[in-house]
């Protein structure tokens, strides 16, 4: 609970100084860092009145009264952990994104209610919302420059926000550069002086930072290549990039590949799409871009996949070209040949398939001008078809290829969010594949996958085959031999540093935790606060102690779902009773 705490002070920029006999291990790691000034003693009667705040968060009520007396008397703010009595003022549990920050509060009353509360908020309010409050600052600066009647700007206020939310749903959107210029031309003033001034919206984003010198400067982007999910998969350059970049723009199905370690200054910028749901337009992150390397700033634009493989890759070059911004690419592995190898499924096989064609099925639904040739892809019995963003667009292509000649018993396969522990397969002869991935509730994202070559899938998989596959398991790091074992293994592993990084945040909440191993009290306090996030579910996740002084520190805290392993368990130990599990993502033939 202090650690809690002190991470909230050190974020908000406070000099920390920590009383306490023991310490947990991460506040150990502050003070090797000199985040925070750590002194092994016993409290010392009247020193709260020496600070400017104060906080008390031992187990025993009489320490704590006697900092909350001391601090009181001297007229110091104090909180003291759990007990609202002996507080002079109580803090809300806060979610943030970006630059917006939701409270929730009950004057320490009912902290198990604040706690629900922001698991509920944290899930709902996506991390799109940090994007639209960076857009909706620059829409006020704009708009304020133009010196409205109070009336007429509170009008345009109303357009940009009632045009960019969904209230229902609670999602937000980026308006674009052009939808921003629209609302404030619609409230320009046209008073001489205003005409005079040469004012023009700056909405786009594109100012240039200028040095003292008066001269203009860039930045560089660098388009990185996430790969299909699995965090493995990212390039070492790829890597390398995003250790070195001041400001990551991130795709959410890219979100698995940030690194855990990067540092909390890093500015993370999430342009997410799902189906049905495009948070951020893509002209809109084009001007991020631009943006952000006028600022000077080194960017990473981390893209699923491949940037150059129907990830719009080309037109974000193309906007960084036009802007006279260097940037480079940094390839990555396509889904379209990892995700089928994941499947058992190899895209070409000699005297089998001997040509591959890569399509966004979202060509198929174009009565009129798709750049699909049907008639040839139907008509080649030799081929591999691999279709991105598949599952909406399934039934069309089956219809359009057996119309033009492929054989309804075709193989064929579904695979949903391959590489990652949430990959399910379906396979299926092509006439019957769209029903097989309605029975199996199959979604997006997920490709399909067509041709003689779906015949090796029952013989060649091996990814579902191993005995953790479809199990995510979060681990402090760093995880040794024991996360080693765990990963070989089959298990998609998350290696969270202590404290907790914006990145391991982002990274946990990509994709649902199932399993969690606690080596320590430590562990348990640390990692407490991210059972709120949205990837962890806390009546599903297991929660794994090694030795009991871990599993009395969970019990302690409220988690569930807990399973003491003796200390000095091996991994084949650790394996064999994680595995007991099973796993969910699998699915019958």
């Amino acid at each position: 609970m202090a650690l809690r705490k002190v991470e909230g002070l050190l974020a908000e920029g406070a000099v920390v100084t920590v009383v306490a006999r023991e310490a947990v291990g991460p506040i150990l790691d502050l003070e090797k860092t000199q985040a925070v000034a750590l002194e092994r003693r016993e409290y010392q009667v009247g020193e709260a009145a020496a600070f400017a705040l104060v906080f008390a968060a031992t187990d025993d009520r009489d320490v704590n009264r006697r900092v909350s007396e001391d601090a009181s008397a001297a007229g110091v703010w104090v909180n003291v952990a759990d007990d609202p009595a002996l507080c002079s003022f109580h803090l809300p549990a806060r979610v943030r994104r970006g630059a917006l920050q939701l409270s929730v509060a009950s004057a320490g009353e009912a902290p198990f209610v604040v706690r629900r509360l922001r698991a509920f908020l944290e899930r709902r309010f996506g991390p799109e919302w940090a994007a639209w409050t960076e857009a909706a600052g620059r829409f006020r600066t704009a708009l304020r420059s133009l010196k409205l009647p109070q009336e007429e700007a509170e009008r345009r206020y109303d357009a940009f926000f009632d045009s960019t939310v969904d209230q229902k749903s609670i999602r937000a959107r980026v308006p674009t550069a052009e939808e921003m210029d629209l609302w404030l031309k619609a409230g320009e003033r046209r008073e001489p002086e205003i005409e005079a001034s040469g004012f023009r919206p700056k909405a786009s984003g594109l100012e240039s930072r200028t040095t003292d010198h008066g001269l203009r400067t860039a930045g560089f982007v660098s388009l990185v290549g996430a790969g299909p999910g699995d965090a493995g998969l990212l390039t070492v350059k790829g890597q390398k990039r995003l250790h070195s970049a001041d400001a990551i723009v991130y795709d959410r199905l890219a979100a698995t590949a940030l690194p855990c370690d990067l540092p909390a200054g890093v500015d993370l910028h999430s342009v997410g799409k799902e189906a049905g749901h495009h948070p951020v337009q893509q002209e809109e992150i084009s001007t991020l871009l631009v943006r952000l390397a006028r600022e000077g700033k080194r960017v990473a634009r981390l893209k699923g996949g491949d940037p150059y493989v129907f990830g719009r890759g080309g037109e974000e070059a193309e906007a960084l070209a036009a802007a006279g911004i260097p940037f480079e690419v940094v390839p990555g592995v396509t889904a379209g040949i990892a995700v089928p190898a994941y499947a058992g499924i190899p895209a070409t096989h000699r005297r089998e398939a001997v040509r591959l064609t890569l399509l966004t099925a979202h060509e198929s639904k174009k009565e009129e001008g798709t750049q699909i040739r049907w008639d040839l892809l139907g008509a080649d019995p030799h081929a591999t078809l691999v279709g991105y963003m598949g599952v909406t667009s399934l039934p069309v292509v089956v219809e359009r290829l057996i119309a033009a000649g492929m054989s309804p018993d075709t193989p064929a396969a579904v695979i949903e969010r391959g590489t990652t522990s949430g990959q399910k397969t379906v396979t299926a002869p092509l006439s019957k594949l769209a029903a097989e991935v309605t029975r199996a509730g199959i979604d997006p994202p997920a490709l399909f996958v067509i041709g003689p070559v779906v015949r090796h899938a029952a013989a060649l998989e091996w990814f579902a085959k191993r005995p953790l596959s479809g199990r995510r398991v979060v681990i402090v790091a760093p995880a040794g031999d024991l996360g080693a074992g765990l990963e070989s293994a089959g298990a998609e592993l998350v290696e969270v540093p202590l404290p907790v990084t914006p990145a391991a945040k982002v990274v946990l909440g990509a994709l649902p935790v199932t399993d969690c191993v606690l080596r320590g009290p430590g562990d348990a306090d640390g990692l407490d606060d991210e059972r709120d996030g949205p990837g962890w579910d806390s009546a599903k996740v297991v929660v794994w102690c090694l030795g009991r002084p871990a599993v009395e520190r969970a019990r302690a805290r409220g988690w569930r779902n807990i399973h003491e392993v003796k200390a000095e368990a091996t991994t084949v130990d650790m394996v064999a009773r994680v595995s007991d599990f099973g796993c969910t993502n699998r699915l019958p033939p």
